[in-house]
């Protein structure tokens, strides 16, 4: 999938050295809803897996790329449900590559690729409170916020709130 400044690829194996970083960062991690670091060999095995679709495995990763091919971050479809057409989003922008509107961008082609592509009718994700940038990003993307969940998240030694966003294919409705 191509739009004037996004590719949207699936992962190879060329892809572990950066996805590693991208997972392990400690900054991302403070933000991210995930709960531990992952390995390389933890990667590799899921890299490996990277041909299965959405359906078999459950969620589907896509490198983002710029014009030029360099990878410049990642956007997750997971959690998927079939039964109910909906899955959680997350997006992830390399510290470089970020303040150029590549996430707004990866969020529309996500959107086209899983209501028109794929035929779900939702996307979900959830947010730490605290994360001004995302909540922005996602309100801006379409997202309703449909719910708070209060000291949902606990990161060094303190408790947070989490914002959760919910997005409806409207033409899932005809």
């Amino acid at each position: 999938m191509f739009s004037h400044k996004l590719i949207l690829r699936a992962l190879e194996p060329d892809d572990l050295s950066q996805l590693y970083l991208w997972e392990n960062d400690i900054d991302s991690c403070l933000v991210s809803l995930s709960k531990v670091p992952l390995s390389k060999y933890l990667l590799e095995q899921y890299i490996s897996q990277a041909h299965l679709d959405i359906q078999q495995a459950g969620q589907f990763r896509f490198i983002l790329a710029d014009e030029s091919g360099k990878s410049i971050g990642c956007i997750d479809l997971f959690d998927y449900d079939a039964v109910h057409r909906r899955a959680g989003v997350g997006v992830l922008i390399d510290v470089k590559s970020r303040s150029k509107g590549y996430a707004t961008e990866a969020l529309t082609l996500i959107k086209d690729y899983a209501f028109n592509r794929i035929g779900m009718h939702q996307l979900y994700c959830s947010i730490q409170a605290h994360n001004a940038a995302s909540l922005s990003l996602f309100e801006k993307a379409g997202f309703e916020k449909v719910g708070l969940r209060k000291d949902w998240h606990f990161t060094n030694g303190s408790f947070s709130d989490v914002v959760e966003f919910q997005l409806l294919n409207q033409s899932s409705y005809l």
